[in-house]
């Protein structure tokens, strides 16, 4: 199994049965073929929106290079979607694209979502909502 090496990194003790239904796809998006997949919302504990870019697994090269974001790995089942790791891109080695590729297989990560310029307190935020 993956194991963490930085302090900002979160695992999920959730299963797809009992995560509620804290994200949903960009309704103004919902009518356009080329982006609603590409835009996904999740809500803090605090009830704040976090937008956030999507991107495949397969594109741990560009999650590597990112610098400055909360970085969410989401498996999928069917089109339930859950949260099940969650890190600051700033406290990661840059360029760590093999580490990203083991953790997505590891934790069955589908996708990686990424809300751009995010700092601890969007981390801790998000996290107390999606991961505990």
């Amino acid at each position: 199994m993956y194991q963490p090496r930085y302090s900002s990194f979160s695992l999920s003790h959730r299963t797809f049965n009992d995560s509620a239904s804290r994200g949903e796809a960009l309704r103004s998006l919902a009518e356009t073929d080329s982006l609603r997949g590409r835009f996904f919302s999740w809500r803090g504990a605090s009830g704040r929106r976090y937008v956030c870019s999507v991107f495949q697994s397969g594109e741990e090269s560009f999650i590597a290079d990112v610098t400055n974001g909360a970085v969410i790995g989401v498996a999928r089942e069917g089109v339930t979607t859950r949260p099940v790791c969650m890190f600051l891109a700033q406290d990661r080695k840059p360029g760590d694209r093999y580490a990203l590729r083991r953790m997505a297989r590891e934790l069955g990560v589908a996708e990686w979502h990424v809300h751009f310029c995010a700092d601890a307190a969007t981390l801790r935020d998000l996290s107390a909502s999606l991961l505990n």
